[in-house]
């Protein structure tokens, strides 16, 4: 009889160290998402997640086996992947991401071509950057500046984007003893537009554009361990109307010790705008925080990566990208990123595929680099990405 006692309690801390996943009925209003929570042996956890009325229960038990294969490890390195676990698989074990309701806060931020990425390298791929270190990284990623170069890098990057939209960015960066240091700057052009008064009657032309400086400092303060910070000042000018800006970007590349396997995050635009185009109203920046991965198979010339987004301004965003290496000489790239609600509202009955489709190719030349990223676009125009490098000195 003790025997069947101990097995029947046994059982039961077994059925604890489950994670229950018990949606409420959606019917239609705002999803949100997952909140995974890990639980111990010795207590229940109950999440909720809206998955189209159904309940579906998963086990944590292997997660929990991955977690605790790092208990010997540092104390840092523990939370560095129990935090990449919970927010990356996490939102994997929930479908019901996929289809949130659109985000209260989109269009309510000022200064969005700061979500613009000009890295042609980095957008063929499907714009994956948190865990991008080398070169594809220097002055995009915060801690990709930390390198092993021993030359100073100078890059240079041209977007045509829509409607004659034109922007891009040129940036140097160099080790100065234990620091890499950095510095770049932005611009956007959106080329003339036709100015007219209340009646209609057209009045002249006017011009828009955005400015921006940063300085990026970077150090490794271990082996397995990158950081980094930008300090960027920002001007935004429509007409004769004016709106400036400061902001604070952060990053962190990590090796686990895993071969092959980086992962990184990085959190940008914390800032204020100082002044706005009037004094009666003043724009929010977009926040937002990456985090991701990058892998690159063994005994094979690709590399898998993945990021995950959290804006303040928009849905929450998944893109995915492949790389595959040629004799490091040269290279090809694809990818794709998910689309926010207000986008497939608009793309769903056109067509099934709801990514943004990137592609691209790269070429390595000792101390030069080139790479070049096209975005198809079937309604407006196709988007064409250059990127130079080069070691100088």
């Amino acid at each position: 009889m003790k025997r069947v006692f101990m097995r029947i309690a046994g059982g039961f801390r077994i059925m604890k160290a489950r994670l229950l996943l018990q949606p409420p009925i959606n019917r239609g209003g705002k999803g949100s998402c997952c909140p995974i929570v890990i639980a111990d042996a010795q207590e229940q956890k109950t999440v909720s997640c809206p998955l189209r009325g159904k309940d579906v229960r998963r086990t944590g038990r292997g997660l929990l086996q991955k977690i605790s294969t790092y208990s010997k490890g540092s104390r840092f390195k523990k939370f560095l992947l129990s935090v990449l676990i919970i927010m990356t698989g996490g939102f994997s074990f929930c479908p019901a991401t996929f289809g949130r309701s659109i985000n209260d806060g989109i269009g309510t931020t000022g200064f969005v071509w700061l979500k613009a990425v000009s890295d042609a390298e980095v957008s063929a791929a499907g714009e994956c950057i948190a865990a991008r270190d080398g070169t594809a990284g220097i002055l995009v990623h915060p801690a990709a500046i930390v390198t092993g170069m021993d030359r100073g890098t100078m890059k240079l990057s041209y977007v045509s984007h829509f409607v004659d939209t034109q922007y891009g960015s040129i940036g140097y960066a160099n080790k100065i003893k234990d620091h890499y240091l950095g510095v770049r700057v932005t611009y956007v052009n959106y080329g003339d537009f036709i100015a007219t008064n209340s009646s209609g009657d057209r009045t002249g032309s006017f011009t828009a554009g955005d400015m921006g400086i940063s300085f990026n400092i970077g150090k490794q303060p271990r082996e397995d361990l990158k950081i980094g910070a930008t300090v960027s000042y920002l001007t935004s000018k429509i007409q004769d109307f004016t709106a400036q800006a400061a902001t604070l970007d952060l990053g962190a590349i990590y090796t686990p010790p895993f071969e092959g396997l980086t992962v990184g995050a990085m959190l940008m635009n914390v800032g204020k705008v100082l002044s706005g185009y009037s004094s009666s109203y003043t724009d929010k920046l977009p926040l937002y925080l990456t985090v991701g991965v990058r892998k690159s198979l063994q005994h094979s010339p690709f590399t898998l990566m993945a990021d995950v987004t959290f804006p303040n301004d928009s849905d929450i965003s998944f893109a995915f990208g492949v790389e595959a290496n040629i004799n490091d000489r040269f290279f090809l790239y694809g990818g794709t990123r998910s689309r926010s609600d207000v986008d497939l509202l608009s793309q769903k009955s056109k067509t099934n595929f709801s990514g943004v489709r990137t592609m691209g190719f790269g070429l390595n030349l000792d101390r030069y680099r080139f790479n070049y990223a096209y975005y198809p676009n079937n309604d407006l125009d196709n988007v064409h990405k250059i990127t130079l490098s080069a070691q100088i000195f």
